[in-house]
């Protein structure tokens, strides 16, 4: 019995962390900032980002360069800043007070 209920914890934990992504959608980005100590590039939207990671900046999200698709997101990112395109995107999880930016979308 007590072999099942562990069986069952484990596996609502699991669950859970499926669904941990927050979607933001349809924003422009207002600013890139480069940030040295955190090894990380900031970057903030026009709207604000889907708080259910319940970070404290709502309006900005965190791009970590250690991130395996960092040069392709890195790219996408000062192209839509650059043309002003509108993105959409997840993010999960917290870096200090910043969601991290886990998915990227383009749109137009």
């Amino acid at each position: 019995m007590k072999k099942i209920f562990i069986v069952l914890c484990f596996n609502l934990l699991l669950c859970n962390s499926v669904f941990a992504n927050s979607g933001f959608y349809n924003s422009k980005i207002s600013a890139i900032t480069i940030h040295d100590s955190w090894n990380v590039f900031i970057i903030e939207l026009k709207s604000p980002v889907a708080n259910g990671e319940n970070c404290g900046v709502s309006n900005a999200v965190v791009l970590r360069k250690d991130h395996y698709l960092f040069k392709e997101m890195y790219a996408a990112l000062l192209s839509a800043f650059h043309a002003q395109t509108v993105i959409s995107g997840w993010a999960n999880g917290c870096f200090g007070q910043y969601p991290v930016l886990t998915r990227l979308d383009l749109r137009k």
